[in-house]
């Protein structure tokens, strides 16, 4: 057939183009498109278009059959089937760049080195500013960014050895080669616009891949800009003058005015609202209500809600329609994981990325099955060795860690160094075909066949010719943004293209005519999106606006249809810097407004989701529209009487949920005239289940100050992870007690070893302590690495600490025998008074003796706890209020175990650096008067009655993390209700008082 030109119309109107251009098509093409033996296309710019002209059809009961409805991304991939080469996906690209970037970071001129760094870190923003500039048809040497141009130079260089090409250099290319084929019998574009310049030569490709073709182009509006005026300019210049349907007239009547009119008013044809709440849950009810509100009106006949974006507002927004049964396009959708978004790949590549503790741990937990890892230990076992490991070795370095598991010798150690030495690591650097070697080695380790076929063919074609080495770093990168599976889902009630109710973006609103519109989540950076971050400095993003300018006004010149004709040059288009892209979206914004003839709801949130406490502003548009609507500024007072008005809107009848019991607990925790029930960390007082846990005299120190987290160990069996952040105070304490531990030998069946000279004592603590230091030289050695100088400063702080708290032990006078690491709480409960037990299990630090007995009966015995902080001396005074605090519980508690063995006298001491007087500080006696504190603690333990204590987020100071989401109770309220639950275990003196 032969082909005929191009046909340019230009109508004022979306109804114009409709009835006097695209109807038409639709009529002439459609009744032989399914016998035609080249296809016919509609080109649109979103999938929102394409479904609003299929509906359009079907409202006149026509079919589409044989006719492909195609965005830009789909023509693309429909040309790109004839390719003999595969267009390069922007992941490979944005490899190859930071590749080029990574290999100029030592550059010596300081400006290249450190634009080399940026793009390395961040390629994705040089990489889209080079191909808009390709698609303009401009070099990037003409931006006069010299620090860039190593990096684009190298960039270019791996593009060649590749075979790759930038997408816009891709349209430009299959441009050149259409003239010389016919693919499509007829092939319809419309809905383009200025805003499209990137798609310029991919619709002329289209165009000239068609043997006829249609352009329908609206009239720009009154803000009209010079990239409107080009964009239509240039199809002119390519199809000939544009033929141009006359604007609609209106019959005149007998009156030149409306009544309105000639009463002084302005007559208004829709209705403005503007709705307001406190967050995104209550923004989505008001969308979901306005929605009820506009569909119960006859004149609803389309109703768009707009979003600026994808995100939470939008699917909060589709799960209230889902939950109100109103059908309706979900084109936005939300996004469905596969298996490349799954936790244990997420965490394999995080473990590759830093082959640390907390990454193998988040591993280990993630897989389903940790045997394929650790076929011969537990995960739960695992866990427990490495984190001992790591308080040992305190350097968080996998190969350390399994080298120091290596030299243990429990079969548990073993098995786990044995599963550490299995996995499978990628090096530091390689090649890309070396890198997705060991990738696919790793793969087949984790029996992870269905991953390993994905990634079979992700680079097949060109890693072989890509023979530079890079990062690690920089291949999990690609190899997250490569290895994709997630797929977009609409619930079944979201899932209705042609529905009244359409949840769009701006883009895929703009073309289409609605009754109503609803424009959501219009704060401040919403609309107009704010500037997008360019690669350069801010010099240089200076010169680069200017230079953009430059670009726009050389590419566009005079055309032939004469003077104020205006196109773009041969093989150009125009380049949309930051002021286009804000000028086409105030546009966009404006033709959304005009697009809807009965309502416009603009709806925005009080604060931000992010930061609840922070005011967040309506945008410039939501603002300038309300003044202009209501005659009035939105203040932050009307912005609060909007949100009173919004929350009033008629709520529909929804699931019916029983709060009540919901509603009790609330009350019921808040009730400080009561003690702690059942809804506040107890057991139930009634209730026949009343196990009674054995506790660690830590535990016991801590339910005075932490009740509720210590209950939810015991009795739920949760408990927060340990804070990691900074492990070198736990750990020097460790190491201290271990090292003091070996200042005395025990013989086989004793108690007691003779009391050690000071030099002795100093002598065993140094040889412990050196012992410490080699051994982790040694390990290091092992794996090629040196121990870092932090390490050592930690280790000689401990090293200090454990021979000055040495040389205090040994000055002690008038005691003979000693021992360490004394267990107590073994031989049953602890007796407190009659009637009164406690069952615990604690560890005493350092026992003094009189007698080398084989018992404690009848002794005088001298308890002694280290303190590597600067803890003061006991004393008597305060002593209730000390014990409330847990400051000297756990001694008080040794005190008590060690007169239930038989002890005569009891007395216990401090050592810190803080304490002078090395001497028994209390005794046993002294602890008789409150043995109402003991014996509380004891009902607690009895009865599973804990309660809740203290600040769960305090603002000064450190409180341990809930394991389970907690609600905050006021602190007050929480103090009383302790007092009534626990009366002997409430403070006698006031904080300040002891100041």
């Amino acid at each position: 057939m032969k082909r005929s030109g191009p046909l340019l119309l230009v109508v004022p109107s979306l109804q114009e183009a409709w009835d006097s251009a695209i109807a038409p098509w639709f009529d002439e093409v459609l009744p032989g498109t399914w016998q035609r033996q080249l296809p016919a296309l509609v080109v649109v710019p979103t999938r929102g278009q394409a479904n609003n002209l299929k509906a359009r059809l079907i409202a006149k009961g026509c079919s589409h059959l044989g006719l492909r409805f195609v965005t830009p991304s789909s023509l693309r991939a429909l040309l790109a089937q004839d390719d003999a080469i595969p267009a390069a996906e922007p992941e490979h690209l944005r490899l190859l760049l930071a590749i080029a970037a990574s290999e100029m970071e030592d550059r010596p001129n300081e400006s290249e080195a450190l634009a080399a760094k940026a793009v390395a870190r961040a390629p994705a923003l040089l990489l889209r500013a080079l191909d808009r500039l390709e698609t303009a048809g401009w070099k990037f040497q003409e931006l006069g960014l010299s620090s860039f141009a190593p990096v684009v130079q190298r960039f270019n260089e791996l593009l060649r050895k590749c075979g790759f090409v930038l997408p816009g250099e891709t349209d430009r290319r299959r441009l050149q080669q259409a003239a010389r084929v016919r693919e499509f019998s007829h092939v319809l574009i419309t809905g383009f616009d200025g805003a499209h310049w990137a798609e310029w030569f991919l619709l002329r490709a289209a165009v000239e891949l068609a043997e006829n073709a249609t352009i329908v182009l609206e009239e720009p509006r009154e803000n009209l800009s010079d990239v409107d005026l080009c964009w239509i300019g240039s199809w002119e210049e390519v199809c000939g003058e544009a033929q141009r349907s006359p604007r609609a007239t209106t019959a005149l009547g007998d009156s030149l005015f409306s009544e309105m009119e000639m009463r002084g008013g302005a007559e208004t044809t829709k209705r403005f609202d503007f709705l307001i709440g406190t967050n995104f849950s209550e923004q989505a009810e008001a969308i979901t209500r306005q929605c009820v509100r506009y569909l119960a009106d006859e004149k609803c006949t389309r109703l768009g809600v707009v979003f600026p974006g994808s995100g939470a507002l939008p699917r909060l927004v589709a799960s209230s329609l889902e939950r109100l049964e109103i059908p309706h396009n979900d084109g936005l959708a939300h996004i469905v994981p596969g298996i490349f978004e799954s936790a244990e790949w997420q965490a394999w590549i995080e473990l590759q990325r830093a082959p640390r503790l907390n990454s193998f741990l988040r591993f280990l937990n993630a897989l389903p099955d940790p045997a394929v890892v650790s076929p011969k230990i537990s995960r739960q076992v695992f866990e427990k060795i490495l984190h001992e490991s790591y308080k040992e070795v305190l350097l968080d370095d996998l190969e350390l860690l399994r080298e120091f598991c290596a030299t243990r010798v429990d079969d548990k150690s073993q098995s786990a160094a044995e599963a550490l030495r299995a996995l499978p690591f990628l090096p530091q650097h390689a090649t890309l075909a070396q890198f997705l070697e060991q990738t696919h080695a790793a793969l087949s380790h984790l029996d992870w066949k269905q991953h390993a076929l994905e990634l079979a063919n992700v680079a097949r074609d060109w890693s072989q010719r890509l023979d530079a080495k890079f990062s690690r770093a920089l291949f999990l990168r690609w190899l997250g943004e490569t290895a994709a599976t997630a797929d977009a889902a609409r619930s079944a009630a979201g899932d209705h293209p042609y529905a009244r109710v359409q949840l769009l973006t701006v883009a895929r609103a703009q073309n289409q005519e609605w009754s109503h519109l609803i424009l959501a989540g219009w704060n401040e950076g919403a609309w107009p999106p704010p500037a997008g971050a360019e690669f350069a400095r801010a010099e240089e993003i200076h010169a680069f606006n200017h230079s953009v300018q430059q670009l726009n006004k050389r590419a566009a010149r005079q055309g032939s249809q004469g003077e104020g004709h205006t196109s773009v040059r041969e093989n150009h288009s125009l380049y949309l810097g930051p002021s286009e892209q804000r000028a086409i979206a105030l546009r966009q914004f404006d033709v959304l407004l005009e697009s809807a003839n009965e309502g416009v709801t603009l709806t925005a949130s009080l604060v931000q989701e992010d930061a609840p406490e922070r005011f967040w502003n309506p945008s410039e548009c939501f603002t300038e529209l309300y003044l202009k609507t209501q005659r009035g500024p939105l203040t932050q007072a009307t912005l609060k009487n909007l949100q009173r008005t919004t929350a009033l809107l008629p709520r529909q009848a929804g699931i019916v949920t029983d709060v009540q019991q919901t509603l009790i607990a609330f009350n019921t925790r808040r009730d400080s005239s009561k003690p702690a029930a059942e809804y506040d960390f107890a057991l139930r007082p009634s209730g026949s289940y009343r196990p009674v846990p054995t506790l660690s005299v830590t535990d016991l120190e801590r339910m005075l100050s932490s009740p509720a987290i210590i209950w939810m160990k015991r009795y739920l069996g949760v408990e927060a992870p340990e804070d990691a952040a900074n492990p070198w105070a736990a750990t020097t304490g460790k190491w201290v007690h271990h090292w003091l531990a070996n200042i005395i030998k025990t013989p086989d069946g004793k108690i007691f070893s003779a009391f050690p000279t000071l030099t002795k004592i100093d002598e065993r603590i140094r040889l412990a302590v050196d012992e410490r230091c080699a051994a982790l030289r040694r390990l290091c050695g092992m794996v090629g690495k040196v121990v870092p100088d932090w390490w050592i400063s930690g280790w000689l702080n401990a090293r200090y600490l454990a021979r000055h708290l040495g040389a205090k032990i040994g000055g002690a006078q008038g005691w003979n025998w000693i021992a360490t690491e004394l267990a107590v709480g073994r031989e049953g409960a602890v007796k407190i008074a009659d009637g009164v037990e406690l069952e615990l299990h604690g560890q005493i630090d350092l026992v003094f003796g009189q007698n080398d007995a084989p018992s404690f009966a009848g002794q005088t015995i001298w308890i002694v706890d280290y303190k590597t902080g600067s803890n003061r001396e006991l004393k008597t005074s305060d002593l209730h209020d000390n014990l409330v605090k847990g400051t000297t519980l756990q001694l008080g508690l040794y005190a008590l175990a060690m007169r239930e063995l038989g002890a005569a006298e009891v007395s216990v001491s401090i050592i810190s650096l803080a304490v002078k007087n090395v001497a028994p500080q209390l005794s046993v006696v002294d602890l008789a008067p409150h043995t109402d504190v003991f014996a509380d603690l004891a009902e607690m333990q009895r009865t599973g009655i804990f309660g809740m204590k203290g600040e769960i987020r305090p603002a000064f100071g450190y409180s341990a993390p809930y394991p389970l989401a907690t609600l905050p109770i006021d602190n007050d309220i929480l103090e009383d209700k302790w007092a009534l639950t626990h009366p002997a275990l409430v403070l006698e003196k006031e904080e300040w008082e002891t100041w």
